[in-house]
């Protein structure tokens, strides 16, 4: 029996053994249930608020405290479950906050509160109000409230519960943000956020507010997305997706920004998670570090996706990818210094992938090449929060991360292998930024900040035989950025927010930016809302397109040296209903017109914009930024918030996305697939004779138009040995829609003696087995075009242990 055979039989052996015990603690009494504690503070100055209520809802006998001196609350003994809490201070909108409580898990809650507009009569969509005709207060819903109140419009609020609340995402939070109607990951293999028609390059990912290029294991030099996420869910606090019109705080990019945020531990009493699937082993210690509230969390993942391979199933490839990462983040309060805080996440790649062992279809293998990788990023920082006065605070981080890639590839002929290329990158760079947010009273609202990085880079992609570099670069590069932005609530109907970002970089001084945002908030009833939000946005060209060079007397020169910015206005308008107690209605639309893209400068139909997602950034020694793209569309959002046992979203998008090259004809982008439908839902019962343990289904179904590509001239191609693509009618043709469903089936089992909770369930992902289209390629070998394909249908097993 093999290393993996084993592994296998041990995993399921593993998760047999605490289901039967588990299920043989059903007949037995519930001795205790869970405690839940937090705090509660402003949402605009960070400060504490005491004597603030929080109670839980629908329960007897009341369970109810109040907050003390320093805003902290602890209630006990409560059930197990969904559970609600509504919070209510002198002074400010009283809030719900719904809430999972697990065995094994102490909840800790960090709730901010928004002060109330002198004559604001508000009430929330959750508590229960008399009907009156005249009334005109308005409602609201935390559900759909973003962590930073200043993102106005398009933004999602990412519930960390949605991870392993909506099924299809893998725990990955780039794959899980797609439920968000107008966004779709490119394919199957990959989890690159496509957002409103844009290439996946335009989106920025900040962690701990600061800027990552990309947190993902096996990610290429400037793309934004890969295989697997290094950042581990179980680490993640609640966070924000802007995907338009974006606040000032953001810069570098113009399709949306993935604002992440990481928790803190369990600063009182130490806890314990595993995790075991097929995607890889993981485990988590959290607890206390001393006497005044420092604590830590910590995880360590690692890989073992060849047990895939080994029972059987197609995942599109033989190359088996390795990987393992850590995350970790800890948290120092102090009395008079303010709040410490040190996170790091780090993560270690490989993969060999061999022409001679590909699948008939496999998408990674390239003809006649042995491809041998090795990936590793890596990044530390320290942050400092700190209350001014009772109206103020800053908060600064200095951080340090890396990125080393390494790649070789030899080409086989005649089954001999011979060195014919060789690149490295290697990145070091120190980030620091400070910012400073101030309540000047309940209406008005500032806050600015600087940011400033300084990375050293060392990029070399050579082909030996010639000895000759294509991407080359050595040296410091500078960037330097500030925000300024203000927030006044005219009345408690209506609120404004105008900021403006500006950035410096030493690269070339045609990416320097001085960016101007505006969004507006109309309250025009207690259940209807309209948004409207403007920004001027722009993002530095990848930089392995500013690192291509040529060879000119003796010399490399780069070809790029003063390719500017890609620029983008983008214009939101969006309308909010609050039907009822759990549900809400949101529809979006938009309009983005995206300048200075790089395109060729002799007639053709390349855009740099249609890049970005798996591909290598192309060679082309004659760009210039000159190219446009235009997308528009239309979102819908129909939530239905968990109650009674069910949950379900269903969303709906048509958009254009369309772009034009030196030729000055418009054309699909790849990414112009017109429409986006899902349907998202699930249903709990619950179990057992206390009812303390829950059985559960989900199903999800999505679909979209297929991909435009560019036709393959198969002449052509068969005399060159290689593809050739017809240029002229570029993304002229689309492939066949994508339909796929998702089911699971899952159980969460609290121990009734011990502080334990299980948590299994089976994920079948593409159900139905359907074999979505992935892209059309020219095989050498066989003169003849083929169709690659999607995954097939893919289990995915998952346990979960809490002690």
């Amino acid at each position: 029996m093999s290393l993996y055979t084993r592994i296998f039989c041990f995993t399921i052996s593993f998760i047999l053994l605490f289901l039967i015990s588990s299920f043989s603690t059903l007949a037995q009494r519930a001795t205790s249930n869970q405690t839940v504690r937090g705090i509660i503070k402003d949402q605009a100055s960070n400060a504490v608020i005491t004597n603030a209520a929080i109670e839980l809802l629908n329960y007897s006998p009341r369970i109810a405290v109040q907050t003390n001196e320093k805003g902290y609350f602890v209630l006990e003994d409560i059930p197990t479950g969904r559970q609600r809490f509504r919070i209510i201070a002198e002074g400010y909108y009283e809030q719900i906050q719904p809430t999972l409580i697990v065995g094994g898990k102490e909840t800790i809650l960090s709730i901010a509160l928004v002060e109330k507009v002198s004559e604001d009569p508000f009430i929330t969509v959750e508590a229960k109000r008399k009907k009156n005709t005249n009334d005109i207060r308005r409602f609201h819903s935390s559900n759909l409230t973003p962590i930073d109140e200043l993102n106005i419009v398009s933004t999602h609020k990412f519930n960390v519960k949605e991870v392993n609340e909506y099924i299809g995402g893998a725990n990955d939070p780039a794959r899980t943000v797609t439920n968000v109607p107008g966004l779709f990951n490119i394919d199957d293999t990959q989890n690159y956020i496509v957002s409103r028609g844009n290439s996946p390059y335009g989106i920025r990912w900040q962690i701990e507010d600061i800027p990552i290029d990309n947190p993902h294991h096996f990610s290429r030099l400037s793309n934004t997305g890969a295989v697997f996420p290094v950042l581990n869910t179980n680490l993640l606090d609640n966070s924000d997706f802007v995907n338009g019109a974006m606040s000032a705080h953001y810069g570098d990019a113009y399709a949306g920004v993935f604002d992440i945020n990481l928790r803190k531990g369990n600063n009182q009493n130490f806890e314990f998670l595993g995790q075991v699937s097929l995607y890889g082993l993981e485990a988590v210690a959290e607890g206390p570090l001393k006497k005044g509230g420092a604590s830590f969390v910590a995880s360590y993942r690692y890989g073992v996706l060849s047990l895939l391979n080994l029972i059987g199933l197609d995942v599109g490839t033989n190359s088996i990818p390795e990987y393992q990462d850590i995350n970790f983040k800890i948290n120092i309060p102090t009395k008079k210094m303010g709040e410490f805080s040190i996170f790091g996440i780090g993560g270690l790649s490989n993969v060999n992938i061999f022409y001679n062992r590909r699948n008939t279809n496999d998408v990674f293998v390239e003809s006649n090449i042995d491809v041998y990788s090795q990936y590793n990023i890596g990044i530390l920082g320290i942050s400092h929060l700190k209350n001014i006065n009772p109206k103020t605070y800053t908060k600064t981080t200095l951080a340090y991360s890396t990125r080393i890639h390494s790649a070789i590839r030899d080409t086989i002929v005649n089954d001999t292998a011979s060195l014919y290329n060789q690149v490295y990158e290697s990145m070091h760079k120190i980030s620091l930024n400070s910012v400073i947010q101030s309540k000047i009273n309940a209406k008005a609202l500032f806050r600015a900040g600087i940011y400033g990085n300084i990375s050293f880079w060392d990029v070399n992609n050579r082909f030996t035989q010639s000895n000759t570099s294509v991407d080359y670069f050595k040296g410091l590069i500078l960037t330097g950025s500030g925000f300024a932005e203000f927030r006044y609530k005219f009345s408690y109907k209506f609120e404004a927010v105008v900021g403006v970002h500006g950035r410096a970089w030493s690269l070339n001084r045609e990416s320097w930016a001085l960016e101007p945002r505006l969004s507006l908030n109309w309250f025009v009833h207690k259940r209807h809302r309209i948004s409207f939000g403007y920004g001027w946005h722009s993002k530095t060209q990848p930089l392995p397109i500013l690192f291509k060079v040529q060879a000119l007397n003796n010399t490399l020169e780069r070809m790029h040296p003063n390719l500017g910015a890609t620029r983008s206005h983008h214009t939101v308008l969006s309308y909010d209903l609050y039907l009822a107690k759990y549900w809400s209605l949101k529809l979006n639309s938009y309009a983005q017109l995206n300048t200075n893209v790089p395109i060729t400068q002799t007639p053709s139909s390349y855009s740099l914009g249609n890049y970005g997602a798996a591909q290598v950034f192309p060679n082309r020694p004659d760009l210039v930024t000159e190219g446009l793209s235009f997308n528009y569309g239309f979102e819908l959002a129909l939530n239905k918030f968990f109650s009674r046992g069910y949950y379900g979203k269903l969303g709906g998008t048509y958009f254009r996305s369309r772009y034009q090259g030196s030729d000055k004809e418009w054309r699909s982008t790849p990414f112009d697939v017109l429409y986006i439908a899902q349907l998202i839902g699930g249903k709990e019962f619950k179990i057992g004779r206390e009812k303390r343990n829950v059985f559960y289904f989900d199903l999800r179904y999505s679909s979209r138009g297929g991909q435009p590509y560019t036709p393959i001239l198969l002449n052509a191609s068969r005399l060159a040995g290689t593809e050739i693509l017809d240029e002229k009618n570029a993304f002229s043709q689309r492939l066949g829609n994508y339909n796929r469903v998702d089911i699971r089936l899952g159980l969460r089992l609290n121990h009734r003696y011990n502080n334990i909770s299980h948590h299994f369930y089976i994920e079948i992902l593409n159900a139905t087995n359907t074999r979505n289209d992935l892209a059309m390629r020219y095989s050498p070998q066989r003169e003849v075009i083929i169709k690659t394909k999607q995954f097939g249908l893919i289990p995915f097993i998952f346990y979960q242990i809490r002690f």
